[in-house]
């Protein structure tokens, strides 16, 4: 009998240590349709999502949910009559997962997993009275308190707030631009309506890993990372393998964290839908919330067709050391990437169209850096943004390594540095060694009729530079200023 007792008990524990499937340790996992959701493209699942958000949120995360295959329709918006808190406004749309105060939870999507908003939600201004379109000729209505009533907002997909250690991934997340009703605008730009329509939206939330997301057709942002105040707390953002096309605004806002790496993504058409606001950048780095940006790492990346520049990074002494391997930059329309802020260094990276750095360094840690990059007028046959040159700098302190200009019809650089002074090695001057310059221009160039390059403050060791006759290299543009350090090679074209 005692034999009997005691194998009764051992069988007891076993069964403790190993509970049945989809839960370990409180660990759970639930479907989605486990919520009512249908995912059938016909039906409103939004209710389903935020009751699968409430369920995990109330249990503080803790495990997982799985959306499988299929096309959620989703987006809710209430419209309230002369609404009391006058910020919300006339519409203003939930979120589909609101994930907050979370830890060790995932959401993910099975092959096919498509969440898409509903055709008809309201976005910018509409009247808190009548529910109408408000249309305006204010360049600044966000900033006049009467009208802060009539926001109205499409919502946000996937809002992750005061978390740690959240996964996302496998999904398509579909804001649905062509199928908003705009009212007036609201933001800057030319059609403008930065109002809450965000793919992810995270803020003060840390170790957040985003994979095999398709995100696309959102009135603002695709993605947006937010850190409030000086205190650190969005930090550890991973984002890998995803796309991130046609949002009205930028494919990536970073308005505040630290430590953002990117892998293997692309940021495209920003602004060149049926919405188009400012910055209108592939990714935009610009401090907000009394914040900072700092330690970002992206490696094979695309920035590529974006209404403003493929990379705009200019928040001064706010945002720090930012390194980008092996990504291609590209912009049609305006130049292909804006730095003014210290430490930026790109290596092994390919830029089409204009590059203009801003950054006034006034020591080699802040400078920016280019190694084994190249630089050329057109992307896949198509001439991109030209100011006149490749590169072009009204700065301090940048370095460039075995890197290579290839002009057809502008200027391979015009480099204006504002160094202090013209002494030997000074940090605040350019640096160009090991690099390869080819011009093969043969018309009339806008920045100087016959001048392929002008550099002053600038230092050129083992380069090599390549025009036609009559073409000339201004390296001692102002001065020699140490401007040939030796090992130099001018050839002309045949």
């Amino acid at each position: 009998m005692d034999t009997l007792k005691f194998l009764f008990a051992l069988l007891i524990i076993s069964c403790s240590a190993h509970p049945s499937a989809g839960q370990q340790d409180g660990y759970m996992v639930k479907s989605i349709k486990s919520f009512g959701a249908k995912g059938d493209g016909k039906t409103n699942d939004h209710a389903a999502f935020q009751k699968a958000a409430a369920f995990f949120n109330a249990r503080k995360g803790n495990g997982k949910l799985v959306i499988e295959k299929g096309t959620y329709l989703v987006g809710k918006q209430t419209f309230i009559k002369d609404n009391p808190d006058k910020y919300a406004g006339a519409y203003t749309g939930d979120a589909v997962l609101d994930i907050h105060g979370c830890s060790n939870f995932t959401v993910e999507g099975k092959k096919g997993s498509i969440l898409k908003f509903n055709a008809g939600l309201r976005q910018g201004t509409f009247s808190p009275e009548t529910g109408k379109p408000f249309f305006h000729d204010f360049k600044d209505i966000y900033n006049r308190k009467e009208y802060r009533g009539y926001r109205s907002t499409a919502g946000i997909a996937i809002k992750i707030s005061n978390c740690d250690d959240i996964t996302i991934k496998g999904l398509s997340l579909d804001g649905n631009m062509d199928g908003l009703v705009l009212g007036g605008t609201w933001g800057i730009g030319s059609n403008a309506y930065e109002l809450e329509h965000y793919g992810i939206y995270i803020l003060d939330a840390s170790h957040i890993n985003l994979n095999n997301l398709y995100i696309h057709h959102f009135a603002v942002d695709g993605i947006c990372i937010i850190n409030k105040g000086q205190e650190r707390k969005t930090t550890g953002i991973t984002l890998s393998d995803s796309q991130v096309n046609y949002p009205g605004r930028n494919g990536l806002s970073w308005v505040g964290g630290d430590s953002v790496s990117v892998y293997r993504c692309s940021f495209e058409n920003s602004a060149r839908g049926k919405i188009s606001e400012s910055p209108a950048a592939g990714m935009d780095i610009e401090v907000e919330n009394n914040s900072f940006c700092t330690n970002g790492y992206f490696e094979d990346c695309r920035f590529i067709g974006s209404k403003g520049s493929a990379l705009t990074s200019g928040s001064k002494e706010k945002s720090k050391n930012m390194r980008f391997k092996n990504c291609t930059f590209a912009s049609p329309l305006y130049y292909t990437i804006v730095v003014d802020a210290p430490f930026h260094v790109f290596e092994d990276c390919k830029f089409y169209g204009s590059v203009l750095v801003w950054q006034r360094a006034t020591t080699k840690e802040d400078a920016t850096y280019f190694k084994q990059c190249s630089f050329e007028e057109t992307y896949k046959g198509i001439k991109m943004y030209d100011a006149r040159y490749l590169f072009g700098a009204e700065a301090t302190g940048i370095y460039f390594d075995s890197c290579q200009f290839n002009a057809q019809t502008t200027a391979c650089f015009y480099l204006a540095s504002h160094a202090d002074n013209c002494d030997e090695g000074n940090p605040q001057k350019f640096f160009l060694k090991n690099c390869l310059f080819k011009n093969t221009a043969t018309t009339q160039l806008a920045l100087a009729p016959t001048v392929a390059g002008i550099a002053h403050h600038s230092e050129f060791t083992n380069c090599r530079f390549y025009a036609h006759k009559g073409y000339t290299w201004e390296i001692n543009y102002k001065g020699n200023c140490f401007a040939n350090r030796g090992g130099n090679q001018f050839y002309q074209i045949p």
